[in-house]
């Protein structure tokens, strides 16, 4: 599967040849057939890797039930937002095949990829479900609503990347602005007595 990845990352799918993928994997096309049924079959299982290499790379599980408070959270926001911009770093293709490509595929795909963010964000969600039952978001928070959010706020990061603006003082400058609304969204108000 890392050989397929590899290729479809580097050519993008339509330029990707089976024989390509056969070739970088050291077997025969034969081979590859007959594990997989089409190009557009690899293309699913590249997905699924590229989503692991994804949350390894950001260590979600890490994220959750570890935090005590805002300060926290936003710490593992931060430490989270500065792992996936190392992956994309290290493999600047990959957005390119997740989020211009793969979803202009067919509509299966899309969903797909759709379903990725909605995963994403629920398990986002849980956390900060967990941070208003424990008083430390506040109360009117709409954990949901706001888990999508947040993973909207990564959108303009991606945008650039993918338009070759890797600046690495303009990454910081991106998650510091998003790491205030968060705080600012996210902090239990406290009332004047």
């Amino acid at each position: 599967m890392e050989a397929a990845y590899e290729v479809f990352t580097a050519h993008g799918y339509e330029a990707t040849a089976i024989s390509e993928v056969a070739a970088r994997a050291g077997i025969g096309q034969g081979t590859v057939y007959r594990y997989f049924g089409s190009k557009r079959e690899i293309l699913d299982h590249v997905i699924d890797f590229g989503v692991e290499k994804i949350m390894d790379s950001v260590q979600i599980a890490a994220f959750f039930g570890t935090s005590g408070s805002i300060d926290e959270l936003l710490e593992s926001v931060r430490a989270a937002a500065e792992r996936f911009y190392g992956l994309i770093e290290r493999e600047p293709q990959l957005l390119r095949l997740f989020f211009v490509e793969a979803g202009a595929i067919d509509d299966e795909l899309a969903q797909r990829l759709l379903g990725f963010e909605a995963m994403a964000a629920s398990l986002v969600a849980v956390e900060l479900a967990r941070g208003v039952a424990d008083g430390w978001i506040r109360s009117d928070a709409d954990p949901e609503v706001l888990a999508h959010t947040i993973l909207t706020l990564v959108g303009p990061g991606m945008v650039r990347e993918l338009l070759g603006s890797s600046d690495p003082r303009l990454r910081e400058r991106s998650t510091t602005v998003m790491l205030h609304l968060l705080e600012k969204a996210l902090r239990a108000r406290r009332v004047a007595s």
